[in-house]
């Protein structure tokens, strides 16, 4: 072995030396590097259900999503759906043979630099294919130089009829007094005709729906009102149905925040479990709710109806409502421990409500006056500070609401049993934990003292 000895001079000046070398490698190659990013491109389509031979097409979305991919695209591959189901593509896809490629839809959306555009697909059962056929769809979303991943999606074919809700509304500028017409709009996607229907609707607490004749009421355990009505008539493949001027529903004054009345619709023969815990009732009424057909059967289902459920959402209702904080005053001698009952109580009218949002409603946070020790946490209460070092960090305790709505005229209160250790601290208070949905209309009473003397 040979011994090569280096003076410190030189291996500085070589360190030196790498070091620049490396700086200038690493800034010519980060142009190059970013040049040379080929993007993404991803796609998706769901497993689709299609009636059977006879029934209308079904459509359905094959979403394709890209950012910094040039020439993005989707490449189908229809073999596996031979004796199963067809599928038709817009006019800007080229297809030969059992591959379909189509570009990135003229109608996509960028949105910072990402394109999603969507891609309808009219599905419908081949000639002769039978009840519970499958077969399945392969697509690859790619670009130019972009990773190709292949996925599959299921096309099933089911006879028998097929009841989708078409309600998709959203309404602003609601208010209390207001009287809604609530659409109810059916089409049957199936190749066999519906005999009856039932159609269940949920009114959010402070919607007051009609009353028919064929319906029964009850309330959850959210105060929402549901509806369950079983609905006589033949609904045809591919023939929509509606209610002529939609249910007259009223805005009333425990209405509060935004709401969301749902429906749903079943065939009576195949229809599932009442709602549980519900009691219903029927009611005096005049009328019976009927959906009448509209226009000519559809030969194509339109992307839109795609589920059984529908909704009318209302956006932020401002209905009038009142939280007060409940605080307490008690006395005793230092050692002695004392019981304070704390909470919130609703003045109304408004009902908050978070059966819809998840909000925590009704929820409020205690902080104990200083000089006492709080013996144990209540049940649905919980500590957050430091107990042991108040001055720095006060020791609060967050008590969850009553429930998923707050209703008016009620009181949430919690007690909390205190040990006196000093009689010279300042007072505590009780407030809500959050504000929901908004700020009520006197914040003033929103927050109150907790003493003890």
């Amino acid at each position: 072995m040979r011994s090569v000895h280096v003076t410190r001079g030189r291996l500085l000046r070589g360190l030196t030396a790498l070091v620049v070398g490396t700086a200038g490698v690493a800034v010519a190659a980060g142009p190059a590097a970013a040049e040379d990013d080929p993007g993404w491109v991803s796609g998706w389509l769901g497993d689709v259900t299609v009636g059977g031979p006879g029934a209308p097409g079904r459509t359905v979305s094959l979403t394709l999503t890209s950012t910094g991919a040039t020439q993005p695209r989707v490449t189908i591959d229809l073999a596996g759906l031979a004796g199963v189901a067809t599928a038709t593509f817009p006019d800007f896809c080229v297809t030969q043979g059992t591959s379909v490629t189509c570009p990135m839809p003229p109608t996509a959306i960028d949105e910072s630099g990402t394109l999603t555009g969507t891609l309808p697909v009219v599905f419908r059962a081949a000639p002769g294919a039978v009840d519970g056929a499958t077969g399945t769809l392969d697509y690859t979303a790619l670009g130019d130089q972009t990773e190709a991943y292949a996925q599959q999606a299921t096309v099933t074919v089911r006879s028998g009829p097929d009841l989708l809700d078409t309600v998709d509304e959203y309404l602003s500028g609601v208010e209390v007094g207001d009287s809604l017409a609530v659409p109810v709009n059916v089409v049957n996607a199936g190749d066999q005709p519906a005999v009856d229907l039932r159609l269940t609707l949920r009114f959010p607490v402070g919607l007051v729906p009609p009353s028919f004749r064929n319906c029964r009421y009850g309330t959850d355990q959210s105060l929402a009102t549901i509806v369950v009505c079983t609905v006589r008539g033949t609904f045809a493949p591919g023939q929509r149905h509606e209610l002529r001027g939609g249910l007259a529903t009223s805005v009333g004054p425990a209405t509060l925040g935004s709401k969301r009345i749902t429906q749903v619709v079943e065939p009576l023969a195949s229809a599932g479990a009442l709602p549980n815990g519900v009691k219903l009732r029927s009611r005096d009424a005049d009328q019976a709710l009927r959906l009448r057909p509209v226009g000519a059967p559809l030969g194509v289902i339109p992307v839109e109806a795609d589920s059984a459920s529908g909704q009318t959402y209302l956006r932020a209702v401002r209905g009038a409502f009142d939280i007060v904080a409940q605080g307490a005053a008690v006395t005793g001698a230092v050692g002695e421990t004392v019981r304070v009952t704390v909470g919130l109580r609703n003045t109304g009218p408004g009902v908050p409500d978070g059966s819809i949002s998840g909000e925590s409603v009704g929820a409020f946070r205690f902080t104990p006056p200083a000089g006492v020790t709080v013996l144990a946490t209540p049940s649905g209460c919980w500590l957050s500070g430091d107990e042991e070092e108040p001055e720095t960090v006060p020791a609060t305790w967050y008590c969850d609401g009553p429930g998923s709505v707050f209703p008016a005229g009620t009181t949430h209160v919690v007690g909390f049993d205190l040990r006196i250790d000093s009689l010279s601290g300042g007072p505590g208070e009780v407030q809500p934990y959050q504000r929901y949905p908004r700020v009520d209309d006197d914040p003033s009473n929103d927050v109150a003292p907790v003493t003890v003397s």
